[in-house]
């Protein structure tokens, strides 16, 4: 049986297992084009040019309501749902004969059984529905304690587990007053500000240029995420203007929203019990809601991969389907066994980094003008190392370091980067998702201004190759 999971919420609907031809998610964006409707990023991409003809809220809604005009009379959110569903089949479904739904917990059963109607009536042959942050959390992660935190287009979701053998959903608290939409269209507002007032340069005049900086906006949150501060260029009638952007700012534009998330966490954060927050990749991308989410104390905090509730419905496949046509909405899995958190686990050969032109082979590691040699063993880099392991043990600007914070050896041919750590290891500013190839002069930052490393090949003089030392 081939198996696929699709991780759906009006941030885009992802696809995993089988034969998925998805690149990522596809976004919960549809416009009416003349007499046909585009979803996913063909209206996204079009959003702030015609926004009318947008509507981005048939994911989170989920109903039969009429939608406004312009859009047809009698046309609701379910039939988008419809539409973007049938597209994304169109591309993945080929030789699937088993699919499941991980759906948000903010569904009640009233959405969750249009979400399956829905799903069938586009011929998808949904087997199981499991929530999101049971299926994200399945892998087990440390502590009993579980508090997942999830940000969509228009609400934050924070689900509450208990984990034993089985990770079991316990209470669902959501608002619906901030979203991505509303975080995004500050941001912008807040950047197009500095272009003017550095620039005499409004990129919301026009509506080209507005569009120009909504794409461009999930990469300026990500390079803030790793820098005070960046110059942001845009071409503009034949000229190019340029503004210096500051996280500092940007934090602070919605420090409002920021602190309600807080309090959707402290609310059902347990007093005097500690908990795992396990945060979605777009939660991990904001810049500043890490130290945020921090103050809420007595935590541990572990950002997730993204897809990892479509990952964790793909493993537990066989748990979350069910027998005949009735569907049951799954909230408990079976936990497959503590990952280590803060703490190297044993080396696997990882697959080659993605798009990635591998330079030559680094033999040593640089730290403070100290070159370490690069072994199969590996050498970890961290505040608190045990004893017995190959170590560098850093000290000075250490906030955000895990005390086993990750590890770099080489497996064959390549030497990589494995990453352990709370907040993330950076590869020339670019986070590592569990591992990376490392080249020849590549930069490794751990930590926030936090200390960086450089890769480095120390030559033999006699025949100008590689030190084997």
């Amino acid at each position: 049986m081939s198996t696929l999971a699709l991780q759906c919420n009006d941030a885009g609907v992802l696809a995993r297992g089988g034969g998925a031809g998805l690149p990522g998610a596809s976004p919960g964006f549809a416009l009416l084009d003349g007499g046909a409707v585009l979803t996913g990023a063909k209206a996204r991409d079009r959003a702030r040019l015609k926004p009318r003809f947008v509507n981005n809220r048939f994911w989170d809604r989920l109903d039969t309501s009429p939608l406004p005009r312009p859009f047809p009379t009698g046309l609701s959110h379910a039939d988008l749902v419809h539409a973007h569903l049938e597209e994304i089949w169109k591309t993945v479904g080929a030789g699937i004969d088993s699919v499941v739904l991980a759906l948000p917990g903010s569904y009640g059963p009233t959405q969750l059984g249009l979400a399956l109607g829905i799903a069938r009536s586009c011929d998808i042959p949904v087997t199981g529905m499991v929530d999101s942050a049971v299926a994200s959390s399945s892998v087990g992660y440390p502590g009993e304690h579980l508090l997942h935190v999830d940000v969509h287009l228009h609400r934050t979701v924070v689900t509450e587990l208990v984990q034993a053998s089985e990770v079991v959903r316990q209470r669902v608290e959501t608002t619906d007053h901030v979203g991505l939409v509303a975080l995004h269209d500050r941001w912008v507002k807040t950047i197009a500000a500095r272009f003017v007032s550095q620039a005499r340069f409004d990129p919301l005049h026009i509506a080209a240029t507005e569009q120009a900086l909504h794409d461009r906006l999930p990469d300026v949150l990500g390079r803030l995420c790793e820098s005070e501060a960046i110059p942001l260029r845009m071409e503009a009638s034949g000229r190019t203007h340029v503004a210096d952007l500051a996280a500092e700012s940007l934090v602070a534009a919605v420090q409002d929203a920021y602190e309600g998330i807080v309090q959707l966490v402290r609310l059902l954060k347990q007093v005097g019990r500690r908990s795992t927050l396990l945060l979605s990749h777009r939660v991990g991308g904001l810049p500043g809601l890490l130290e945020k989410l921090g103050e809420v104390g007595d935590t541990d905090v572990i950002v997730l991969p993204e897809g990892a509730a479509a990952d964790g419905a793909v493993r537990h496949a066989d748990a979350i389907r069910s027998t005949g046509e009735a569907v049951s909405f799954v909230t408990r899995l079976p936990v497959e066994g503590v990952v280590p958190h803060d703490r190297p686990s044993a080396p696997v050969p990882p697959r080659p980094s993605p798009n990635r032109e591998r330079g030559p082979i680094p033999t040593h590691l640089l730290h403070d003008s100290a070159a370490f040699r690069i072994a199969t063993e590996p050498l970890v880099l961290g505040i608190a190392v045990p004893t017995g392991r190959r170590a560098i043990n850093l000290t000075g600007s250490t906030a955000g370091i895990s005390r086993s914070h990750c590890s770099v050896y080489r497996v064959e041919n390549r030497v990589v980067v494995e990453d352990h750590s709370t907040h993330g290891s950076f590869l020339n500013g670019q986070r590592v998702q569990g591992t990376a190839d490392l080249a020849e002069g590549d930069r490794l930052r751990m930590g926030s201004p936090g200390i960086e490393v450089r890769l480095i090949r120390v030559m033999d003089a006699e025949d100008d190759g590689p030190s084997e030392g």
